[in-house]
């Protein structure tokens, strides 16, 4: 990598911080409102033969969604770059609202027939290009608006917004299912959960068009990225499949525990919200040691013991078939998992230079996070499906460890403070 001088920057106001990540906590949000609701969905707007069938047809319209945000991640990413940070989120936001609304508005099966599901996917599809269109553009925000020594806490924050979305989504699910009947749910119930995320979209786009322009300014710190370091940017992706697929998995247990083992959907999101409120405390860890101790010394020590722990502890989560079991191991490893992603996802968008960070950022995740969040949900729900075999999600938490190591052994450190550390040590020698 090529390194230079660039000049100080401060922290974005209180009030532009949550302008960016708004947008972040509305895309997961909606994402996982869907998922949430996937069975009522299912029965109004998907029929079947089978609940399962229409189970899946959901569950493959949600990652059809996912499958979308390449296409928005090149499209918003690229102009991103070209035009700058603030009008593409302002662009990614106002598409998300129409996206929201659409799914909150359409009629079910029964009144309009094929349509209904069309118009799901359709809906589903504009979600996808703006969820994958908001990414690059908001992280490289971030990132050119953080002091260096701060950087990979302000990222991990980002990231922190996606799980609070994922928290008030559970939160709202857990009222609904409280206070509706099962009926109730079907008929209007989780189309209220959607109009909630489209009503705060106004809201944001005012505070999203106060923002200053970040495309133009000099980078920040001694240690800037100016060429592309094309190993390092490939061996950065690995790290970032591995968070997205333990992700992908802490999201979809939900669904697996609603549906093979059978555990009261109120209970359900008890679990899912114990589970996205453990990685906001993994993800503010993680920013926060990454920026002491170097992204790769924390990353590596994570990524070693969940591949060691994470199937024994997922089976014995399981083999007690309560709440109670399962929610302490899947906090453990979501706790284990998002602190690498927070150093993980700092170190990618640091392999990344300026000029293109806003594309190269935003299409990588969106890539990875299309298969790992699109895929991981169907394959593992038609492999025990299949099999039987309950520890499946086990399995795939192994194999995101095993993709952190790799990404963690290859990358080069990339902690201003840590780098410092170590060129003493070397002087000092």
């Amino acid at each position: 990598m090529e390194l230079t001088k660039g000049a100080p920057q401060h922290l974005p106001t209180k009030r532009q911080f949550l302008a960016v990540i708004s947008g972040n906590a509305l895309e997961f949000y909606d994402f996982l409102s869907f998922s949430f609701f996937a069975v009522n969905v299912a029965r109004v707007m998907f029929p079947a033969q089978a609940p399962q069938s229409a189970l899946l047809l959901t569950l493959m319209t949600a990652g059809a969604g996912f499958g979308a945000r390449p296409l928005g991640a090149v499209l918003f990413g690229l102009l991103g770059d070209r035009i700058g940070r603030r009008p593409t989120m302002l662009a990614t936001f106002a598409l998300m609202g129409i996206s929201a609304l659409g799914l909150a508005l359409t009629p079910d099966y029964a009144a309009i027939g094929v349509t209904a599901p069309v118009m799901v996917v359709i809906f589903r599809l504009l979600q996808g290009l703006a969820a994958g269109g908001d990414v690059g553009p908001t992280t490289a925000f971030l990132a050119e608006s953080a002091p260096p020594e701060r950087r990979g806490m302000l990222i991990a924050l980002q990231l922190v917004a996606m799980r609070i979305g994922v928290l008030v989504s559970g939160l709202v699910g857990l009222t609904l299912a409280s206070v509706l009947t099962p009926a109730q749910l079907d008929s209007f119930g989780w189309r209220i959960a959607f109009a909630i995320g489209a009503g705060i979209v106004p809201l944001a786009l005012m505070l999203r068009r106060r923002l200053d322009e970040t495309l133009h300014l000099p980078e920040a710190g001694p240690h800037v990225v100016t060429q592309l370091n094309l190993r390092a940017y490939a061996a950065a992706l690995l790290g970032v499949a591995g968070f997205l697929l333990a992700g992908a998995v802490g999201d979809f247990l939900f669904v697996y525990a609603v549906t093979f083992l059978k555990i009261p959907v109120t209970n359900g999101y008890l679990l899912q919200m114990a589970a996205a409120a453990t990685q906001i405390v993994g993800l503010v860890l993680g920013g926060w040691l990454g920026d002491r101790l170097g992204r790769r010394r924390v990353n590596l020590t994570m990524a070693v013991v969940a591949a060691i722990v994470s199937l024994p502890l997922f089976r014995w989560g399981v083999a007690g078939g309560t709440l109670g079991q399962l929610a302490i191991a899947a906090a453990l490893l979501l706790l284990m998992a998002t602190i690498s992603a927070a150093v993980a996802y700092a170190a990618f968008v640091e392999t990344t230079p300026k000029r293109h960070r806003a594309g190269l950022v935003g299409i990588g995740y969106g890539v990875i996070v299309a298969l790992t969040f699109g895929l991981t949900p169907v394959v593992l729900t038609q492999h025990i499906s299949r099999t039987g075999n309950l520890a499946a999600p086990g399995y795939a938490f192994v194999a995101a460890a095993i993709l952190l190591i790799v990404s963690a052994l290859i990358l080069p450190e990339s902690a201003p403070r840590a780098m410092k550390s170590r060129t003493l040590g070397q002087g000092g020698a």
